[in-house]
């Protein structure tokens, strides 16, 4: 299962001279209006796109997995990151081995299977075909037959093996660096694994585990400076779009010139259509204008 970050990339407007010229890091063709970066790499908005579905991810957040094997038909053969639209990511995103469903932040790791707390529960049933469903956490976990028992529960099979208990998972908290009880909630985000009491925001310190929440990582990405922010923490730290001044939380979203716009924001001045990852121009009086309303404009004016 592909580790995964969310991440945001803006379009920046190109200045070049004739001595000089940006390249696509995708296809190696001049950009010669918008383009968009990541990772100190810049594209085309139609060379950054979704590994899925192939829709652009330029202006918009997006997750994004490494990538071990480089591509042939990039340019210098780059070993270019995967990345997908938060449609597809849903589509990848880990499920719970019990009722399916997607796991969010937080699981229980048990014979490389993912679960909800509430779906690691005792497979026991008694004679009266009651189900036990005993919360695992912090129990010694009984095995047999790809089902997992409490100790009571496993002691009335009477199969006449003498079993250990198993560890849920043997790694220590990226954190505090203690071990895991047999049994217990374990979090796990990038291959490393915290408890919940340990994953929390960077900002309120409230825990986050089984809750959504955004990473900021520092410029060389190192895991141990990684930054975690509740959802109400980034809403508090989030950037106001500059033309109807509420916050960009979430969804696709323009920079430009410095400035952060919602894309329902970023719109043609004259025919007031969403602008988007498509060729613009900036008027004298600072207004932005699609490429259809220039020329309709040029045309007019040499009438």
């Amino acid at each position: 299962m592909l580790e995964s970050e969310k991440s945001a990339t803006t379009l920046h407007q190109v200045t070049t001279s004739n001595e000089t010229a940006t390249i696509c890091s995708k296809c190696g063709e001049k950009i010669l209006n918008v383009m968009t970066a990541d990772e100190n790499r810049v594209y085309h908005p139609h060379c950054f796109n979704c590994s899925d579905c192939g829709k652009t991810l330029a202006g918009g957040f997006f997750y994004k997995s490494k990538n071990n094997k480089p591509d042939p038909t990039l340019r210098n053969s780059l070993i270019e990151p995967i990345r997908f639209c938060e449609d597809c990511y849903k589509k990848i995103a880990p499920k719970c081995a019990r009722c399916q469903n997607i796991i969010e932040a937080s699981s229980i790791v048990w014979e490389d299977k993912k679960f909800h707390e509430s779906c690691f529960t005792c497979c026991g049933v008694d004679k009266n075909g009651v189900e036990c469903r005993k919360p695992m956490k912090d129990e010694s976990v009984y095995p047999l037959k790809d089902k997992w028992y409490c100790k009571n529960c496993f002691d009335q099979l009477n199969t006449g093996i003498s079993a250990a208990s198993r560890d849920i998972l043997g790694e220590k908290c990226h954190k505090c660096y203690r071990e895991f009880a047999p049994g217990s909630l374990v979090s796990e985000y990038k291959g490393d694994y915290y408890h919940p009491t340990c994953l929390v925001c960077f900002q309120c310190h409230s825990s986050i585990a089984n809750k959504s929440f955004y990473h900021q990582a520092k410029s060389d990405d190192r895991q141990s400076d990684a930054k975690f922010l509740c959802e109400n923490c980034h809403i508090k730290n989030a950037q106001e779009c500059a033309e109807c001044k509420n916050k960009i939380v979430s969804g696709e979203a323009i920079g430009f010139e410095g400035k952060q716009y919602h894309r329902s924001c970023f719109i043609c001045q004259n025919c007031k259509n969403e602008i988007g990852t498509a060729h613009f121009f900036k008027s004298k009086d600072g207004k932005y204008i699609c490429q259809n309303c220039s020329y309709q404009q040029q045309d007019s004016q040499m009438k």
